[in-house]
């Protein structure tokens, strides 16, 4: 058994592994590495990991349409790869100059739209929500998220996106944030949607 240095007095072990000692309270957490003590079941407390919710996915989107984002959030190679096009005229101008990234641009970060257009296109002012229309937007999910059953396929966040802004009156946005571009899928969400908020109010 070990002693204080300080008191000289005999440490007491831990149910954890630890020592203790009795008179000036000093632990020492280092004998919990020794071989006598590796029995013990010390455990760290640790904080349980986030779970995913859709709410928290659209909140990313909704956050990334109004550059709620860190620049560190797009890869410096995604960086890299536009400045060398640099200037553009507008939005289109970069997702075009996207779309044809080699395979070392791995994330063409299109969610980060609106941010990538602030600063690669001199002539344009991206529009930004205030926090009511945020507020909105999320309200608005919320009854989207519950309007979809338990394993059923969810629609495109990115649709879901494209149509709360619409609905809390954003449409000028719209120029500024990525698409789905099929049109079969497009016009079956919206049916869907147009249905779900018929009843909607702002």
């Amino acid at each position: 058994m070990n002693v204080c240095k300080d008191c000289d007095v005999a440490m007491l072990e831990t149910a954890y592994g630890s020592q203790v000692c009795c008179s000036c309270g000093l632990e020492n957490f280092t004998a919990i590495l020794y071989s006598s003590v590796s029995t013990h079941s010390y455990c760290v407390p640790l904080c349980s990991t986030a779970t995913y919710t859709r709410l928290k996915r659209f909140k990313k989107y909704l956050n990334r349409s109004t550059m709620s984002q860190s620049q560190n959030s797009i890869p410096a190679a995604t960086w890299d790869y536009l400045l060398a096009g640099f200037p553009y005229k507008g939005p289109k101008a970069i997702v075009r100059r996207l779309k044809k990234a080699p395979k070392n641009v791995r994330k063409k970060c299109y969610d980060s739209l609106p941010l990538l257009v602030h600063h690669l296109c001199p002539t344009c002012k991206v529009p930004r929500l205030c926090e009511r229309e945020k507020k909105l937007a999320v309200r608005a999910f919320l009854v989207l998220d519950r309007a979809y059953k338990a394993g059923e396929q969810f629609v495109s966040y990115l649709f879901a996106l494209e149509y709360t802004l619409q609905l809390i009156g954003r449409s000028d946005m719209l120029s500024y944030i990525n698409k789905i571009s099929c049109r079969k899928r497009r016009h079956a969400y919206r049916v869907r949607l147009d249905r779900i908020f018929s009843n909607f109010q702002i």
